[in-house]
């Protein structure tokens, strides 16, 4: 999902109807189904994106007009509407165009669909638990402690204080480099001892125990990382578990992906029990066995992803395997997050205008 390429829910004040606002996001996901990448160049009358025309190949001639839905080429001149634009690129009958518009997502014949293979689940040794429990609480003590971090919390992240003691959020002042032993890890010659860098740290909790306040993976958001940094901007500490962090009550029917385990606190903190996140860590990152079938089991699964080319192209991998997954970035921003913050978004009505159209859509298609 390159930035710019979906609509903002902002826009809805600004003089876009839901009607809209359907028709273009049906328009830029058929768009991103041929392997387009339009990018937003103008905010006019809602906004128009270019891309690179799927029938002639003419570079960034295509346009996708956001107020009516509708593209033209400026150089082999096609145009039309979703309808058309399904007949014309993805060579449907008119009764399967009309079929896919007013239904959502029908699967494309064309996409390759990746197979599945669940990532193996790493078992915690004791002394990594009990290691990793006092590391968060004397990291979270710290933080609380701390007015001046506490407030970049707040005005940078969005987090609330009652929010970051529900999580367990905490602040490592200084670099640490433990033996891999004391962790009841092993050491080799080259190896021994493991990092704990400066920054914030983000404990995540075993998703299958919904009271866990036992962390089972952490990492740490490098407070010293610089663009062009050798090392990520995220450390995952050595030892913990490989399932993704779960957020919020797990009997919610619509589930949400995003990217950033901050990011689905800050969800959950402003949509409430309503929503459930899950933060992958990392947008190459595929789910465990356990987390597969309970997202399976959902009604609706929305995929947030950061709006960068990483998000975009992991789509096809999740679509392809979880059918019930549509996506409802947060607007043109990186990530939800950032719209709440930045923006201003009210993240709550963003949350339940993707319920409502993507499970009208998805009713619609099985009439």
């Amino acid at each position: 999902m390159e930035k710019g390429q979906f609509v903002a829910m902002s826009q809805l004040s600004q003089g876009i109807k839901i009607c809209e606002l359907v028709e273009f996001m049906i328009m830029l996901e058929l768009a991103m189904q041929v392997g387009l990448n339009p990018k937003k160049v103008s905010s006019t009358k809602g906004g128009e994106y270019h891309s690179s025309c799927p029938g002639c190949g003419g570079k960034d001639r295509f346009r996708i007009q956001t107020a009516i839905g509708r593209y033209v080429c400026r150089q082999c001149e096609c145009k039309g509407d979703a309808i058309q634009f399904c007949r014309d690129f993805l060579q449907m009958s008119f009764h399967e165009a009309c079929q896919r518009v007013g239904g959502g997502n029908v699967e494309f014949p064309h996409i390759s669909r990746p197979v599945w293979q669940s990532p193996a689940v790493r078992s915690l040794c004791a002394s990594w638990i009990e290691k990793a429990d006092e590391f968060v609480e004397t990291s979270h003590q710290r933080l609380l402690m701390d007015s001046m971090q506490m407030k970049k919390m707040q005005e940078e992240r969005g987090l609330k204080e009652e929010t970051i003691r529900a999580y367990r959020i905490g602040w490592n002042p200084v670099n640490q480099f433990p033996r891999f032993s004391e962790w009841g890890l092993e050491e080799t010659e080259k190896s021994q001892k493991m990092c704990l860098p400066k920054g914030i740290v983000i404990p995540s909790f075993d998703f299958l125990a919904n009271e866990a306040r036992t962390p089972n993976k952490i990492k740490i958001r490098r407070a010293d990382w610089y663009e062009g940094d050798k090392y990520q901007k995220y450390h995952e500490v050595s030892g913990g578990s490989r399932a993704f962090p779960f957020y919020g009550l797990r009997t919610n029917q619509t589930a949400l992906i995003v990217e950033a385990e901050l990011d689905a606190m800050l969800l959950v903190q402003e949509i409430g029990d309503f929503c459930t996140c899950i933060a992958l860590g990392g947008a190459s990152k595929e789910p465990d066995m356990a987390t597969a079938e309970w997202l399976k089991a959902r009604k609706l699964i929305l995929y947030s992803l950061d709006c960068d080319e990483t998000g975009r192209k992991r789509y096809d991998y999740w679509r392809s395997n979880f059918p019930n997954l549509r996506a409802w970035p947060a607007d043109s921003t990186k990530s939800p997050a950032d719209s709440f913050v930045k923006d201003g978004i009210n993240l709550k009505e963003w949350f339940f205008a993707g319920i409502s159209y993507w499970m009208q859509s998805m009713s619609a298609a099985k009439d």
